[in-house]
């Protein structure tokens, strides 16, 4: 296999919850690519929670061989001569086997070539004695592996190349949670790249979760505040007004206390229901406690009255 297995918990049909994009003005995009899988990727897929970190727009470095056609024509030499003298001059095999009466050590030869410049140096064939290097028929450049591919940044109206990270939660996770964990870390592996080096968050999913979790927030309190006054102007008695203003935040406790004890979480399916269920909650304290109130008032005791009205 030329790369070993990996397995990821992720759920395919699931969406990012935050998108991360690097630039620099200054780096080469293959450099650029280095910091994005090496220091980040790496670093953030440890964070508990993360199930998976892609790159969108990778650019990873390789060396780009341009044979000029007139050039090798003139000095007949094939195409495929070319390739050839590519693949072997770059070659990383054993060389060879030093014995010894216990142990044997294999011998490798560093003779791989890294960059454009050692690849222009290298001999393609010997031509009437000279040898014809590469630079004599074309020239090699430091480029990326799919130069076709391509990720973007803009700001301010300027748009500039980039690498995106795409994080993915696993199942069952809080998005929340782990969103905040990723930014922690995020901002602790900043310290270690170059200040020419920029990371930007492009998109947040747990902003959403957040702002669904306040408005419910809102919705609770103005609920509890209506009934509050709503009881107090049309009956004009503080225990009945005392009486729903505690039951409410009981009954949300509760539910919570519950739904903590079974570990469940919030999403915004469960706001909407709660939403729901609180308005349900206020209707039928409203209308109860109207119905008690006026078998008080025509001459019930106050448990008959409790009794008579809740039937």
């Amino acid at each position: 296999m030329q790369t070993p297995p990996t397995y990821n918990k992720v759920n395919p049909a699931d969406m990012p919850i935050l998108y991360f994009a690097i630039t620099s003005p200054a780096m080469p995009l293959y450099k650029l690519h280095e910091y994005a899988d090496t220091l980040l990727a790496q670093n953030i897929s440890m964070v508990n929670g993360v199930a998976q970190v892609q790159i969108f727009g990778a650019q990873k470095y390789a060396v780009r061989v341009r044979i000029d056609p007139q050039a090798i024509a003139s000095k007949g030499i094939g195409i495929d001569e070319v390739e050839q003298a590519i693949k072997k001059g770059n070659v990383e095999l054993p060389t060879g086997t030093l014995y010894g009466n216990y142990q044997a050590f294999t011998i490798e030869a560093t003779g791989k070539l890294l960059n454009a410049p050692h690849y222009n140096e290298l001999i393609v064939k010997s031509k009437e004695g000279s040898p014809v290097k590469i630079k004599d028929i074309g020239e090699a450049i430091d480029s990326v592996e799919n130069d076709k591919l391509a990720a973007w940044y803009g700001s301010g109206g300027k748009l500039q190349r980039a690498m995106v990270l795409a994080i993915y939660r696993q199942p069952g996770t809080n998005t929340v949670q782990v969103a905040d964990d990723v930014k922690k870390k995020v901002d602790e592996l900043q310290k270690q790249m170059p200040a020419s080096v920029s990371l930007h968050l492009l998109y947040d999913r747990s902003q959403s979760i957040r702002e669904s979790v306040r408005d419910v927030q809102f919705t609770l309190l103005f609920t509890v505040f209506l009934v509050v006054i709503v009881i107090f102007l049309f009956l004009r008695r503080l225990s009945a007004t005392v009486i729903p203003s505690t039951a409410l935040p009981i009954s949300i406790i509760g539910t919570f206390a519950i739904m903590y004890l079974l570990g469940y979480s919030l999403d915004n399916l469960s706001l909407m229901a709660l939403t729901l269920s609180i308005g349900f909650l206020v209707d039928d304290a409203i209308v109860m406690l109207e119905n008690i109130v006026r078998h008080i008032e025509i001459g019930e005791k106050p448990f008959e009255a409790a009794l008579n009205g809740s039937r």
